[in-house]
């Protein structure tokens, strides 16, 4: 029978690979949100996409490496920047290109949060008041999903021709309302 410290192991990868999955599958998401309007065959960025995200659960399942996970987000993220890059540029809206801004900082800040808690973790858990970095950084990067998910919103509901516009919820969270054209 395994110990105690074998257990807590394998508990604590389980919930890692919860946690690493379904960041991975919305980079995949927005990979196809991304690049889906230039795609000249409907069904086959879907179907790819859908058998490599479950594809990737169960080799991450299975064979539980970090690093798989590490490279194969920081490849698809790689793969978007250049699209939504082109996205920010083309867009006329103001408050659409702040939402693309608050979700570049909120990225900045949690990356900061996940890579000093990674160096500094043992330092700062010995302090009297632990800053929670690794907790700072699941709140910037659940921000950043939000943020990351209105600015598509709102350029898809662009090209589109739907009227997008932002709103804020409690004078701070954007969100986009659209106004799709009736058809006569």
């Amino acid at each position: 029978m395994p110990n105690l410290t074998q257990q807590v192991i394998r508990s604590n990868l389980r919930v890692q690979q919860s946690d690493e999955t379904p960041m991975f599958w919305e980079m995949l998401l927005y990979l196809y949100v991304l690049y889906s309007p230039d795609w000249h065959y409907r069904s086959t960025m879907p179907t790819f996409l859908f058998i490599y995200a479950a594809g990737f659960a169960v080799a991450h399942s299975l064979l539980r490496m970090n690093a798989l996970f590490m490279v194969q987000y920081i490849l698809v993220f790689l793969l978007c920047i250049p699209r939504m890059y082109k996205y920010y540029i083309q867009s006329k809206f103001a408050s659409a290109k702040r939402i693309a801004k608050l979700c570049v900082i909120s990225l900045f800040l949690g990356s900061l949060c996940w890579f000093v808690d990674r160096i500094f973790c043992k330092k700062l858990s010995s302090w009297y008041i632990n800053p929670q970095a690794h907790a700072l950084w699941h709140l910037f990067m659940g921000l950043n999903s939000y943020f990351a998910n209105t600015f598509l919103m709102f350029c898809r509901a662009e090209q589109l021709g739907w009227n997008p516009r932002v709103h804020h919820l409690f004078g701070f969270f954007p969100y986009v309302k659209i106004e799709k054209p009736k058809i006569q």
